[in-house]
């Protein structure tokens, strides 16, 4: 196979650092490949390249590309049942893939359409009409990608909602466990956020909510999980991380909260920071466990300093 650029980290990226995925082009023909890929190369395009549909396969579930423009005939796997697997292969079923084929006849493009394909081309079409394809598509996985977001992503903070938080957490323990990886999962509750609420009014909450936010994201690292949980609590799981690095990351947020106060209109509205953490371990294993365990740690820690 052939990488036209840096390979990229298939997990999800926090809201908002994600990088733009490749194109992926399937051709068992190296000379049109080539051709396909300088010719994506020269529109900005990052392009990924395979020789065949199995092959095509596994770049796709590696790197998760926006667009796949598949040749149709090709050795171990063409393109209809690459279109087919794709679909049938959880975080891909939104790809946009355009067929590329000799075959001109209407009943072989609709059974490309009912495998899975988006769009179809026949080779050697003006390559302009293959650009103004891909904007489509593009555009389209654009506003995909905004539903998805929309789906995922607290409103107010910019940070995963409950729901996405704890279906990365249940994708990460398994990843973790397979690999003999810490994971360390921290509870996060804002002290005084009442305060700051009834002192300042609902807007300043929310201003603090943010501020608390952009704190725990700058903190932490792309690849860990920083979600809002819910009112004023937040959660993080910390990938690959354990718990004497983590409390070490939540002390360093904690002292930049009380040495560097959320402002509101020119006033201190100080609140303050408590969190408990709670690591994967053989009794502890499931996303609910483990959120758990790191809960009742932070009303330990809060029931102490009360």
């Amino acid at each position: 196979m052939t990488i036209a650029s840096d390979p990229i980290d298939p997990r999800p990226e926090s809201p908002g650092r994600a990088a733009a995925p490749p194109i992926l082009v399937v051709e068992d023909d190296p000379a049109f490949s080539k051709l396909m890929q300088k010719r994506l190369v020269a529109h900005g395009y990052k392009v990924l390249l395979a020789r065949d549909g199995m092959e095509g396969l596994e770049l796709c579930r590696e790197h998760h590309p926006d667009l796949v423009l598949s040749d149709w005939m090709m050795p171990k796997m063409n393109g209809v049942d690459l279109c087919e697997e794709i679909r049938k292969t959880k975080g891909l079923e939104n790809t946009y893939i355009i067929l590329i084929s000799s075959k001109a006849d209407t009943g072989e493009r609709v059974r490309g359409f009912d495998a899975g394909a988006d769009d179809y081309l026949v080779k050697n079409c003006d390559p302009e009409e293959l650009q103004a394809r891909i904007r489509v598509g593009l555009r389209v996985r654009e506003l995909q990608r905004a539903l998805e977001r929309q789906a995922r992503v607290d409103d107010l903070t910019g940070l995963w909602n409950r729901a996405y938080f704890y279906e990365r957490l249940s994708e990460e323990i398994p990843r973790a466990l397979r690999f003999g990886k810490a994971l360390t999962v921290a509870m996060i509750d804002l002290d005084g956020f009442k305060g700051v609420n009834d002192t300042y009014g609902h807007l300043a909450g929310d201003g603090a909510l943010t501020f608390a936010a952009e704190l725990l994201t700058t903190h932490c690292r792309a690849v860990d999980i920083v979600g809002r949980y819910g009112g004023d609590e937040f959660v993080i799981a910390f990938v690959e991380t354990e718990p004497r690095t983590a409390v070490a990351v939540m002390e360093r947020i904690r002292k930049e909260i009380d040495d560097h106060p959320f402002q509101w209109e020119g006033a201190d509205a100080r609140f303050g920071l408590s969190f408990g953490m709670a690591d994967l371990c053989p009794e502890r294993n499931t996303p609910d466990l483990l959120l758990r365990a790191a809960d009742d740690a932070l009303y330990e820690m809060k029931r102490h300093h009360s």
